[in-house]
């Protein structure tokens, strides 16, 4: 357990946007980035903000047909577009993620989680290929997977630009009075399409109604509390909120320069770093603060007074040195401290 000064921090927040097919989802997430960056960027064209901008599609590329149209009075740019095809798994999300942060991109919109969850290679998927091979895996497939989701969530909530998710709603009917009084069927999306309990993950939560209007179903900025379309104006609210206190990335940046300074210290600290990588399935450059400090504290320090433990009784200094639990119990305990670290539930 970590305790610190609570202070109120710059984020940049997680943003999730559910719908039935058809109500929006994608048209209002660019809107929403748009109005993201034009507050980020106040000097830079219109074409330039646009290029701050990138969807990651896994609905056979259908954002691009946003690209340079008018929608609800605003001009959709060109964006940066990348095709996300199958498998559907963290491990490509991520790549996908860092390669366009790489390039510049501030907002990343994911159209969408769903096949992630439920497409080919993706969660669901994987568990269900577990227990087709072995009929006794049916409880232990979901322990298998746990590190993906934990690496999925942690890509999408806890990262250094905004992600925009969308996710697809199963569509239901209700009946309502039409403008003439008349009793008619209504589209309405239902339960999202993901795994129960991620939209939590989320700090706001829009669920769009087939009218285009949108209602923050969750939302722990506490600024949208009505049924009303997504704008630019959503967007600036977003970024004015996410920007008050202080930057938390800085410090991040600062613990990543500590951590390389001991990684090239000596091989030692080499294989300790590439061994937490290993278990985490994340480069040290991407751990958040809590695992940057644990890895600190807990790395070779040369001419410093914390000292190692006897040779004997380090704990395994890779993944490919991790003994199992049987042969030697008493190794264990600071990798699987990291492990716990690393992973959120």
């Amino acid at each position: 357990m970590e305790i610190t000064i609570a202070k109120r921090e710059k984020i940049k927040i997680p943003i999730l946007v559910t719908g039935a097919s058809g109500s929006g989802k994608t048209a209002s997430s660019l809107i929403m980035a748009k109005g993201i960056i034009e507050k980020m960027f106040p000097r830079l064209s219109e074409e330039d903000q646009w290029k701050k901008i990138a969807v990651i599609d896994t609905e056979h590329e259908r954002a691009k047909y946003y690209a340079d149209t008018e929608l609800a009075g605003v001009h959709i740019g060109e964006f940066y577009h990348a095709n996300f095809e199958p498998p559907y798994n963290d491990k490509a999300l991520i790549q996908g993620v860092n390669e366009l942060k790489k390039m510049g991109i501030e907002v990343i919109i994911l159209d969408s989680l769903s096949h992630l969850w439920s497409g080919k290679g993706g969660i669901q998927d994987i568990v269900d290929d577990i227990q087709r091979k072995n009929s006794k895996a049916q409880m232990t497939a979901w322990n298998k997977v746990k590190p993906n989701i934990n690496n999925l969530l942690h890509t999408l909530t806890a990262n250094s630009i905004y992600i925009i998710s969308t996710a697809r709603s199963k569509t239901g009917y209700d009946m309502e009075k039409n403008d003439k009084g008349k009793v008619v069927p209504v589209k309405v999306g239902l339960q999202p399409e993901i795994r129960s309990g991620w939209e939590y993950e989320f700090a706001i939560n829009f669920n769009i109604n087939q009218d285009h209007t949108a209602e923050a179903v969750k939302d722990n900025t506490n600024m949208f509390d009505g049924v009303e379309p997504i704008t630019k104006e959503t967007g600036y609210k977003i970024y004015e909120w996410s920007s008050e206190g202080v930057d938390p990335e800085e410090e991040r940046q600062a613990l990543i320069a500590k951590v390389q300074e001991l990684f090239n210290l000596d091989d030692e600290n080499k294989r300790t770093v590439v061994g937490w990588e290993h278990r985490s399935n994340i480069k040290f450059e991407n751990w958040d603060k809590s695992q940057l400090r644990y890895a600190i504290s807990n790395l070779h320090k040369i001419d410093s007074v914390v000292k190692l433990p006897p040779k004997q009784e380090q704990a395994p200094q890779s993944f490919e040195e991790v003994p199992s639990k049987q042969n030697e119990p008493e190794n264990m305990g600071m990798a699987e401290q990291f492990e716990r670290a690393t992973q959120k539930a």
